[in-house]
């Protein structure tokens, strides 16, 4: 009777994930933007797997994710593109829910629900970029860490947590902040339970091979840049600086739970959820504070660079979702005021995330695609544009190869036959006031404003005599 009850639950939790897999899918039919778009041209000119490897040495390539984007081919169907990420991002939801199992059915399935309808996974899952594999891997560790932890043995396999963190290493190097966590919870716990020699040892036993791994797959990255001549680089380096970094962590919490506001309220949230964490039936304590808590604290404390990039505190985010699955799950199954407050909060994290999901998928990623489609409408046989700085080159030049359109993209140059002009902006950066371009006047004929996680601006103009 038992395991009917539980087949039925299960039955639940992959409907969940089916419609998971439906969103990011629908989330995934726009053209590439700008991070994308460049990978996908860097996986094209490395011109072989091998290439993948050895000759793009820049924190933009994701190499299982550029793998995947060079076997598909330059300007395949975007969906085919973010095929990886999707199946990826939709099996963490599976992951997620045996992860909880043990906590209790409502846990399950809440975790299960979290995890299908974040805003934030929605749109690493629906993106051509490493994060959801990276995610999905982590995923993984944790299943057998926390199982291990648990008493069960045949959960305890260096092997699996290794290939993990190989797989996850290779799929986002924000893994290494993620395997630190995953190293120091169990530490932590057998600390407290056996004492500080026997967690050494045992930490040690477990975490050598997967620690010596990762340390291999990143010797391998430096080793790669530094025989290429070029050493490993940033595509962009923004130093750390406070007003991002508040920006950056309020962004990632507030686009996983549902609540995107631009406040600095969402931390002291977050912190408050920490300490309240223990009462409300969260178990992982020791991940979830290292997790949460340590590393971005880390990030301000060595004042790393790029801190206004709400993607990189995935290694946080996951914990996070986890920790809230179990917090809900526990009050849910409660008779008193915590189900009510359980129920409330879990009410106002789907609705904020079904509504951010909604942006997502009605602005996929500010619609890079569109201007190649206005200047299809415009001039069928092909077309010479005017790009105003060349982030906007590569999202482009997909955009055209998809459709098969003779476009000619002029970059630091003038030429009296081009016909249009783009001018593409990120987030927070104005358009410029004047269109005219070499002694030429553009008119304004499209434009996009993004609304959602990811993508850019753009105004298209096209030339008057």
């Amino acid at each position: 009777m038992d395991r009917d009850v539980n087949r039925r639950w299960w039955w639940a939790v992959c409907a969940i994930a089916a419609a998971g897999l439906a969103l990011r899918f629908v989330c995934s039919l726009g053209d590439l933007w700008f991070d994308e778009a460049w990978s996908a041209a860097q996986a094209r000119d490395a011109l072989t797997p091998i290439g993948v490897f050895t000759g793009i040495n820049q924190d933009n390539n994701h190499h299982l994710n550029s793998l995947w984007m060079q076997m598909v081919g330059f300007g395949a169907w975007p969906p085919l593109v973010r095929l990886l990420s999707i199946l990826s991002s939709s099996a963490g939801i599976l992951v997620a829910a045996k992860i909880a199992e043990p906590r209790g059915r409502m846990t399950m399935l809440v975790t299960a629900l979290l995890f299908a309808f974040s805003p934030m996974l929605v749109t690493m899952g629906s993106e051509a970029r490493g994060y959801a594999s990276m995610t999905l891997a982590m995923l993984v560790a944790i299943l057998f860490i926390d199982r291990w932890l648990a008493g069960d043995m045949a959960w305890r396999r260096p092997t699996t947590v290794a290939l993990c963190f190989f797989l996850g290493a290779f799929s986002q190097l924000t893994m290494v902040f993620a395997a630190l966590a995953l190293a120091g919870w169990p530490f932590f716990v057998l600390w407290k339970r056996s004492g500080f020699q026997t967690a050494v040892i045992e930490t040690f036993k477990v975490f050598w091979l997967p620690m010596l791994t990762l340390a291999g797959v990143l010797g391998f990255v430096l080793l790669a840049g530094r025989l290429a001549g070029t050493g490993f680089r940033f595509g962009s380096y923004d130093p750390f600086a406070l007003d991002q970094y508040l920006r950056g962590v309020t962004t990632a919490i507030g686009y996983t739970v549902g609540i995107p506001w631009q406040a600095i309220w969402p931390i002291g949230y977050v912190l408050l959820l920490l300490a309240a964490a223990p009462f409300w039936g969260a178990s992982r304590m020791a991940l979830y504070r290292i997790a949460i808590f340590g590393f971005p604290f880390l990030l301000a404390v060595l004042h790393a660079g790029n801190v206004g990039h709400a993607r990189y505190y995935m290694p946080a985010l996951v914990p996070l979702l986890l920790m809230l699955g179990e917090m809900v799950g526990f009050g849910l199954e409660k008779a008193d005021w915590k189900r009510i407050a359980a129920g409330i909060g879990l009410a106002v994290m789907l609705a904020g995330s079904l509504y951010c999901d909604y942006v997502l998928a009605i602005d996929q990623r500010g619609d890079p695609g569109g201007p190649v489609r206005e200047m299809m409408a415009r001039a069928p046989d092909g077309a010479k544009m005017l790009l105003d700085r060349d982030t906007g080159a590569a999202a482009t030049e997909v955009a055209a190869a998809r459709r098969r359109y003779k476009l000619q993209i002029i970059l630091g140059r003038c030429d009296p036959e081009a016909r249009f002009l783009l001018i593409d902006r990120f987030q927070g950066e104005a358009l410029p006031s004047s269109p005219d371009r070499c002694t030429a006047h553009f008119v304004l004929i499209a434009q996009h404003r993004m609304r959602s996680l990811s993508g850019s601006n753009w105004n298209l103009y096209e030339r008057r005599q």
